[in-house]
């Protein structure tokens, strides 16, 4: 079962977006899948339901840090640029191909695009986090 499949089913299972993608990450990143399903808990639909960037973009970008981050405290920034650079490379290729960045705009089409299913939007997110980490 690929990666995607995996966020997929644990989606079904009840996880938001922002935590099927996260989760799927936690073996190869060292961290236990439960802290991550906790560190993501806030972020489905579009952070606190708000409707605001998709949670799968957001659980992109979480493991975009934990997988580059160097975690120096005592000097910060060292990693912050290329962390953020990742982020945004994901960012712009899910806008391409979900057709927004926003949940309210993926989910109704206001985007100008057609709809965009939660579950398109791990597959996509899943998928880029996995190329972008492996850069």
């Amino acid at each position: 079962m690929s990666r995607a499949e995996r966020a997929l089913h644990k989606h079904s299972e009840g996880y938001n977006c922002c935590q099927a993608v996260a989760c799927v990450f936690a073996e190869e990143l060292g961290i236990d899948e439960k802290l991550l399903y906790k560190a993501a808990e806030g972020f489905g639909g579009g952070m606190g339901t708000a409707k605001g960037v998709c949670g799968a973009v957001s659980g992109a970008a979480m493991v975009c840090g934990l997988a580059n981050s160097d975690g120096d405290i005592d000097n910060a920034g060292q990693t912050k640029a290329s962390t953020t650079r990742m982020a945004a490379n994901i960012q712009s290729a899910f806008t391409e191909q979900a057709g927004a960045l926003i949940c309210r705009d993926i989910k109704t089409g206001n985007n100008g695009g057609p709809f965009t299913s939660c579950a398109d939007c791990i597959r996509i997110a899943v998928e880029l986090t996995e190329k972008e980490i492996q850069k």
